[in-house]
């Protein structure tokens, strides 16, 4: 992760004269900053250890590591503005559902959550009139 982004940890905002003090210390930090986010996972190596279908147990990182698969990285941007909350935060959902097939996530958990995510959308766009983009079944497989 930048270190700009992890020198924030711990920072407290003030909300007592600004009720959006997150998204107006966000449009700041990212009107001077870039970021980085490296995007890590846990392999299952051993079913007994790492039970897919249990939440609660801990995966130890002695028998599976973290490893980083991938990493984004954005410039100094205007990060947020009426037409991109329009474009994005109202006519966007997402779901880890929305990707390959073989990358789907796993457990009762997650699966779980599927329709959680699905009625969010819907709701989202019965209250908020804009269409969302859903993939095809062609284009998540």
């Amino acid at each position: 992760m930048a270190p700009e982004l992890t020198r924030l940890t711990d920072t407290p905002l003030d909300f007592s004269h600004d009720h959006d003090a997150l998204r107006t210390a966000v449009r700041d930090f990212f009107s001077r900053n870039g970021g980085a986010w490296d995007i890590r996972v846990q392999l299952c190596t051993n079913l007994e250890d790492m039970p897919v279908e249990d939440a609660s147990k801990p995966w130890p990182e002695d028998k599976s590591p973290y490893i980083t698969v991938a990493r984004i990285e954005v410039p100094v941007q205007e990060a947020y503005s009426d037409e991109s909350y329009q474009k994005i935060d109202t006519a966007m959902a997402f779901s880890p559902w929305h990707g390959l097939a073989v990358h789907r996530p796993l457990g009762s958990i997650m699966r779980a959550r599927k329709e959680t995510y699905e009625q969010s959308a819907k709701f989202r766009l019965s209250k908020n009139g804009c269409p969302f983009h859903e993939p095809s079944k062609a284009e998540a497989a």
